[in-house]
């Protein structure tokens, strides 16, 4: 007995010594953070789920009853680009290492493992990895890139035949690329101790291997940090509660989770903040945070979401037409410094979602400003940034409630903040919290429910899918832009940009689309015998659509040589040769309604609109804590910040370059027709028009001589036709492309026409007086009245100016040259 009492007592001093130990090294680590945290690991040792008392408060690192987290995904990695010796012995295959961090529980061997990473042998991707394959060596201009601090792949310069996933894992100095990995077999064949990994789609570029949900209930007043003397965050450590499944609320484990402060831009910008972060109103649903836990157990924040912002269920749903228009024009982002640090969901012609359903995802940011923002460039423009995506309603794995799970497919210029073009999953693009723009930028992702685009279709076993297609040509798209095509550059020009680019995929989505229907008859024949069928009707709008979106990827008729020949390539019908990008801005303006992000975000959801899509607009406004060194600006077109004078631009430029096509033309001859049929009776009945051939008439073509006449044309088409039709139409009436509700529409048209009228009479009064009384006659301004209702309709129904012009043109030309109108004239 006595034996086993002291055995007892010194058992007893060891632990209260070892406590003691452990207390003393992790306040330590807390009081100076630049003790390694191996230290602290090596002080807890390996019990993962022990307490640890802190100025006598406990701390469950590790949760005691097990961890609240849950893994990102079943396949987890970090990436590791192979040196030149490994890559040498297989020259012909681009591969990686990765290091998996979680696999699936038949595989958990293979955790901590470094394997070879390649694409699936005969797979769609492996032969779309092949295209854009290339040769890296740096320009001049990616070298002075470079010393403007933009972030190249340093490491794959001078490397030959790399491929979409070397370029994903070289392109930043060290290897930090963590992605999630889906379509994963694993080859086993050549060596059971060496096997190798293939997946047959992109990686996502992921924050973290773990997740969980929690409240943040505030910092932890035990756990003091300096946090690099930041005002705005004087704590780092939080205490949280996660999410209880049974409760459906946030009443389970407590514990104390470290979310950093990180370091401020050299503007001066802080990618994000904690400050008052507890407070936060888009944090009302709870939080997910993505990150991982160290050898403690603590768990430390690299980005993280608003829940609020998945979950379904919208603050509005719209459903007018004129209704959805006025938000997507004014509303939309309208009031946008009143709305700091909030987020929204409001949704157009709402359909129940199911699980499994996906929607186009279009993103636009904003520009930042305040003390520590940005320059907001030429005359007040903020062009913002521009990217698809796709969101897929999923189950929550801690909620089980329905929930949207978001990627976006990312066209990327190379940049500061080493941002990398390809996939990446919600939290690593906008919640991370040195990279991400939820705290810091104004944010619109319209999710876009349209099933002829996001539902797939199946011609008798032929399977075709936009959704699919489009971002197939997105990773494309996005391993070109990681590799500059060669030169380790994709910069930002008038011509190549994300918004052109990622607009230039979706033109050669179209594209592809057609050519497989085409060159597959039994999708014409399966169409044919199945007129009726729901699919065949869904497949009719999405022909209809792709149409519409061509005209306005290609609006003034003519399609980029530099699209033209990628989308050959990709068809596998170009010459064997690069890609082409043009740098002209001629180019640009080709492609001018997708030259600048808020006008192509703008544009696209119009058209799925009137094609009746559900759209759902998830806003965030400077999300997470308080910053009050920066304010929201909203995305402009040119000239953004003066609305009238942008409102002009647009509307002079659109209605310039547009050229009406040949049914427009037929379209403007049947309302001359019309107009004739209504004009001549009222003319000739009112004996204000007249014919007259007189041999001697000062009106007569012989006596006039074919230059004069022709003089006389050239004459009336500047002025009045051109300079009247720019001034009551082109100005006044909303083009097409802006959107404008159909009362804005009417009382414009309006207004054009009642000024159109009235200004004849003043004309006469003052400028020219030659008009005077002609232009007083109810005769006249009957007919020009009724000329500027046709031309205003004929600028309406073709967008083009021209066509309003031409009309015009013809009925002045005609009164004046053969109805009498320049003798009239002549006689006042």
């Amino acid at each position: 007995m006595k034996f086993k009492y002291w055995r007892l007592v010194l058992c007893c001093a060891i632990g209260i010594c070892w406590g003691w130990f452990c207390h003393q090294a992790i306040s330590a680590s807390i009081k100076n953070p630049n003790l390694p945290i191996s230290l602290v690991s090596a002080v807890v040792g390996k019990n993962l789920h022990q307490q640890i008392e802190i100025d006598s408060q406990h701390v469950n690192y590790r949760l005691s009853n097990g961890d609240a987290t849950r893994t990102n995904d079943e396949w987890i990695g970090r990436l590791i680009l192979p040196n030149l010796e490994e890559v040498k012995k297989f020259d012909r295959i681009d591969w990686v290492w990765v290091k998996i961090k979680h696999a699936p529980a038949i595989n958990r061997e293979l955790i901590g493992k470094t394997i070879r990473l390649i694409w699936q042998p005969k797979s769609t991707i492996e032969a779309d990895v092949r295209q854009v394959t290339t040769d890296i060596n740096f320009t001049p201009g990616t070298i002075a890139s470079q010393k403007e601090g933009n972030i190249h792949p340093q490491r794959l310069n001078g490397r030959s035949r790399v491929g979409a996933l070397q370029s994903l894992a070289g392109a930043r100095e060290i290897d930090n690329i963590l992605v999630r990995l889906a379509g994963v077999n694993i080859d086993r064949e050549n060596s059971s101790k060496h096997p190798i990994l293939t997946i047959d789609r992109e990686p996502v570029q992921i924050t973290g291997t773990l997740t969980g949900l929690v409240k943040v209930l505030g910092t932890d007043p035990n756990l003091p940090t300096d946090c690099n003397q930041v005002q705005s965050c004087p704590k780092e450590y939080f205490r949280v509660r996660h999410y209880n499944p049974n409760s459906r609320g946030f009443d389970g484990q407590t514990e104390t989770i470290l979310i950093p402060q990180v370091p401020a831009k050299k503007s001066g910008l802080l990618p994000s903040t904690i400050r008052d972060l507890d407070r936060s109103p888009a944090g009302h649903q709870g939080w997910y945070i993505n990150g991982e836990r160290d050898a403690s157990g603590l768990f430390t924040v690299a980005a993280i979401q608003p829940r609020s912002l998945f979950t379904l269920t919208p603050q509005r749903n719209l459903t007018g037409a004129d209704a959805k228009l006025d938000y997507l024009n004014d509303r939309h982002w309208a009031n946008i410094l009143q709305q700091k640090g909030t987020l929204s969901q409001v949704t157009f012609d709402r359909r129940t979602e199911r699980l499994g359903d996906r929607s186009l995802v279009i993103h636009l940011f904003g520009g930042i400003g305040g003390k520590t923002g940005d320059s907001q460039g030429l005359w007040q423009t903020v062009t913002g940034h521009f990217a698809y995506g796709m969101a897929t309603v999923i189950r929550s794995e801690f909620t089980g409630e329905l929930e949207w799970e978001i990627e976006y497919n990312q066209v990327y210029a190379h940049n500061s903040d080493g941002i990398i073009a390809g996939k990446q999953d919600w939290a690593t693009y906008m919640g991370h919290l040195q990279r991400g723009w939820l705290a810091t930028r104004p944010v619109a992702d319209l999710l876009i429910n349209y099933p002829p685009v996001t539902e797939d279709y199946d011609f008798g076993g032929i399977q075709l899918s936009p959704l699919t297609e489009l971002q197939r040509q997105l990773h494309i798209a996005g391993a070109r832009y990681r590799s500059g095509d060669g030169t380790g550059n994709a910069s930002v020009t008038p011509a190549t940009s994300c918004v052109q680019d990622a607009n230039q995929a979706l033109y050669v989505t179209i594209r592809q689309l057609n050519r497989q229907v085409q060159s597959q008859p039994q999708i014409p024949a399966w169409i044919a015998t199945h007129p009726q069928h729901p699919q065949t009707l869904r497949f009719r709008e999405l022909q209809s659509l792709g149409a519409e979106l061509e005209t306005t990827l290609a609006p003034l008729g003519i399609v980029r040589q530099d699209w033209q020949e990628n989308a050959t390539k990709l068809a596998g019908t170009g010459l064997d040769k690069g890609f082409m990008s043009s740098s002209n801005p001629v180019a640009g303006l080709i492609s001018w309604r997708t030259m600048l992000p808020r006008g192509a975000q703008d544009g696209i959801a119009k058209i799925f609109s009137r094609h009746g899509a559900t759209i759902w607009f998830l806003n965030t406004v400077q999300v997470g804590g308080v910053n009050p060194d920066i304010i929201p600006i909203a995305p402009t077109i040119l000239f953004g910040q003066f609305p009238l004078l942008s409102t002009l631009v647009i509307r002079i430029w659109a209605g310039i370059v547009t050229l009406p096509n040949l049914s427009d033309w037929f379209f403007v001859l049947v309302l001359i027709v019309c107009y004739a049929a209504i004009a001549l009776p009222i003319g000739f009945g009112f004996s204000f028009l007249t014919l007259d051939y007189a041999p001697k008439s000062q009106l007569n073509i012989a006596d006039l001589g074919l230059v004069k006449f022709a003089q006389s044309w050239v004459s009336i088409f500047f002025m009045p036709a051109l300079i009247e039709e720019i001034g009551f139409r082109l100005l006044l009436i909303p083009h097409p492309i802006e959107t404008a509700t159909s009362k804005d529409i009417y009382i414009w048209s309006a207004i054009s026409l009642g000024l159109f009228i009235i200004y004849h009479p003043i004309n006469a009064l003052t400028l020219f007086r030659s008009g005077n009384p002609t232009f007083m006659d109810w005769r006249f301004l009957t007919l020009a009245g009724w000329l500027g209702g046709v031309c205003t309709i004929a600028y309406l129904m073709t967008g083009s100016i021209w066509s309003s012009v031409v009309i015009h043109w013809l009925v002045v030309g005609l009164w004046l040259n053969i109805f009498g109108g320049k003798q009239r004239l002549i006689k006042s």
